[in-house]
C-alpha cells in the first residue's frame, strides 16, 4: 500500500515538474509588452544566450508564435534553404566568408532559427574560428534544451511543447523511445486551438503538442 502510495506521488510530482511553460501567459505578456517579454530577451540571447534563465528561454521560444516577424516566412526559408545545401559541407576558408555574406543577415532577421543557428556554427568552424562557432552552436542547443525541458511526453498533461512541425519531429526523434520508420500516431484539436500528437509504437506511447505559429499555413 505504501509503494503504491509512493508510485502515486511521484507521478503527480513527476507530471507538475513536466508541466512549466504557461502558454496563455507567455502570450497574454508577449502581446501585451513584447519589448519587455521578448525583445529584450532576443538581443541577450544574440549576445549572451548562457545568461538567459529558463523562463525567459521560454518566452524567446514561444513568445515567437506572438510577435510581428518583420519579413516574409516562405522567402526566408528559400534563403535559409541555399545556405543549408553548402554550410555542412566541407568547404574552404573563402567559401565560407562567401557565404556568411549571405547568412548573417538572415540570422539578424531570425536568430531562432535552428537550422541556420547550426549552418552558422559550421560557417565559422570552416573559418578556423572556434569561439563564433561554439557561440552559435551554444545557441541551438539552449533552444533544443528548452523544448525538451517542456515536458516528458509520457501523458497528455506532460506532452512536450513545440511551435512548429519540424519540432515536432525533432522531439519524437531525439527525446522518445518510440521513433521508428513509420511510426503511428493520431492526433486531435485542443479547446486552445493547439494539437496533441499521440505517436505509438506497441504499448510505448509519445506526447507531442503543437502550439501553430499565427502564420503557420500562409
Amino acid at each position: 500500500m505504501k509503494k503504491t502510495l509512493f508510485t502515486f506521488i511521484f507521478l503527480c510530482l513527476h507530471s507538475i515538474v513536466f508541466s512549466q511553460v504557461n502558454i496563455e501567459e507567455i502570450k497574454k505578456n508577449v502581446t501585451e509588452n513584447p519589448q519587455k517579454y521578448y525583445y529584450e530577451y532576443l538581443e541577450i540571447f544574440k549576445t549572451a544566450p548562457k545568461t538567459l534563465s529558463q523562463e525567459q528561454l521560454n518566452y524567446i521560444y514561444y513568445g515567437n508564435n506572438y510577435v510581428d516577424y518583420g519579413y516574409d516566412r516562405l522567402t526566408f526559408n528559400q534563403k535559409s534553404g541555399k545556405i543549408s545545401k553548402f554550410a555542412h559541407n566541407r568547404i574552404s576558408k573563402k567559401f565560407a566568408e562567401k557565404i556568411l555574406l549571405d547568412a548573417l543577415p538572415l540570422y539578424e532577421q531570425n536568430p531562432l532559427n535552428k537550422e541556420l543557428l547550426l549552418c552558422l556554427s559550421d560557417l565559422y568552424k570552416a573559418k578556423s574560428d572556434q569561439e563564433k562557432s561554439d557561440f552559435h552552436y551554444n545557441q541551438y542547443q539552449l533552444l533544443i534544451k528548452t523544448i525538451e525541458k517542456s515536458g516528458n511526453g509520457k501523458l497528455d498533461n506532460s506532452a512536450i511543447l513545440v511551435t512548429s512541425f519540424q519540432d515536432l519531429m525533432l522531439s519524437v526523434e531525439r527525446f522518445s523511445i518510440v521513433f521508428v520508420p513509420g511510426l503511428d500516431f493520431k492526433e486531435k484539436v485542443l479547446p486552445d486551438g493547439s494539437w496533441l500528437y499521440i505517436f505509438k509504437n506497441g504499448l510505448d506511447l509519445f506526447f507531442v503538442r503543437l502550439v501553430h505559429h499565427k502564420d503557420a499555413f500562409k
